[in-house]
């Protein structure tokens, strides 16, 4: 008996490792077609084929109870999301499509929410969270779109030196509160022990800021 319960343990723990994992890819593929289109791309098909692709692998039936959001059901409804935006890009524009795939991106985001939180602040690295918003007023929702975009430029020019998180704070509220920082969109920087060293709340010139502060660390740091 406690042979079989090992084994399943094993299985659960393998299949939500490999879940994880298709996140992480869904999540790196979704970056690539939201900075695509902020470029005032058109959608490369084949991006919308990967992404549909590692969303219809049965992702959700191999997730674990440390995901509750995840599973099928929820994936289901993000390949769902994902055909609506598909047949309205043949009659919107690039920056039309821009706002409706950021509105998917951050559905995904929500999903994977509670492993997304666990991985942030396991990481032993500098790590930046950045709260968004889905619903608020127009200016509010275009500096976040824009931000949000900055922000993973700013990270692909810096590979595997930061870890980052980006939060629906219109349904994830919580971080925000505990950390004082109420206002979307926002920057919380973080030390590899989870101390908050820098925060930037509703600031146009947030990027600036940001490279300014990640700069003048790394001298402090020599």
């Amino acid at each position: 008996m406690l042979v079989k319960i090992t084994s399943a343990l094993i299985i659960l723990i393998a299949s939500s490792g490999i879940a994880n994992a298709q996140f992480e890819m869904v999540e790196k593929e979704a970056e690539r077609i939201l900075i695509s289109l902020s470029d005032g791309n058109s959608v490369d098909p084949t991006y919308l084929i990967d992404l549909k692709n590692l969303l219809s692998s049965d992702m959700g039936k191999n997730l674990s109870g440390s995901n509750p959001a995840a599973n099928q059901q929820s994936i289901d409804s993000l390949i769902n999301h994902l055909a609506e935006f598909e047949s309205e890009l043949k009659s919107i524009s690039t920056d039309s499509a821009f706002v409706l795939f950021n509105d998917w991106y951050l559905h995904s985001q929500n999903i994977f929410y509670e492993y997304s939180k666990e991985k942030f602040f396991s990481s032993n690295k500098t790590k930046i969270l950045f709260f968004s918003a889905s619903i608020s007023c127009y200016c509010t929702l275009k500096m976040c779109k824009d931000q949000t975009i900055e922000l993973l430029k700013f990270i692909a020019e810096n590979k595997d030196h930061y870890d980052y998180w980006v939060i629906d704070s219109y349904w994830y509220n919580e971080l925000q509160i505990e950390y004082e920082t109420l206002f979307a969109p926002a920057v919380i920087v973080f030390n590899g022990n989870n101390e908050v060293l820098y925060k930037i709340e509703y600031e146009e010139k947030m990027i600036i800021k940001l490279k300014e502060f990640m700069n003048n660390d790394k001298i402090t740091k020599k």
